[in-house]
């Protein structure tokens, strides 16, 4: 009996390596088409006390080879006027682009547009270059990506606050 499952343990061993020995690699990797992919479409800010000196959110993206130059654009809704945001994004892991919004800096944002409410939407968009200024762009994609960003001001925090 004892000889037997030896047997077969052996026998089940020799299988499982024969399958699993047949990849010859894992793949080649497929080009990309060049458009901009954000890692979300909707960010929720709420902004208390507690964290007013925290992390709102962190905006990640694709890098893409072909982009020499990354814009990023607020916009509030009510309005036409928009606000460039400075790319002081990090490339890491992965290809993967990220930029970090603080609560200070959103509660700045708003108070920029004008906004006093304890409530608010505004539209963050990315946009990327190519090295001659034109946008990157294809058939299946368009050069920019807009998400929304809602935010919400917790009790005791207002905007007028002195933020230096």
């Amino acid at each position: 009996m004892k000889k037997l499952f030896i047997i077969i343990y052996l026998l089940a061993n020799i299988v499982m390596l024969g399958a699993c020995g047949d990849v010859e690699s894992a793949g080649e990797p497929q080009p990309r088409v060049p458009r901009v992919e954000v890692e979300s479409e909707n960010y929720y800010v709420q902004i208390v006390q507690e964290n007013i000196d925290g992390v709102a959110f962190v905006y990640r993206w694709l890098d893409m080879d072909t982009a020499s130059k990354y814009v990023i654009t607020l916009n509030y809704e009510g309005t036409a006027e928009t606000l460039e945001i400075e790319d002081k994004s990090i490339l890491t892991y992965d290809g993967v682009r990220e930029l970090l919004f603080t609560n200070r800096q959103i509660m700045e944002y708003m108070r920029t547009f004008g906004l006093d409410g304890k409530e608010a939407q505004l539209s963050i968009t990315l946009e990327a270059f190519q090295a001659d200024g034109a946008p990157i762009t294809s058939e299946a994609a368009k050069a920019s990506k807009t998400s929304k960003i809602d935010i919400i001001l917790g009790p005791g925090v207002e905007l007028k606050l002195d933020l230096e």
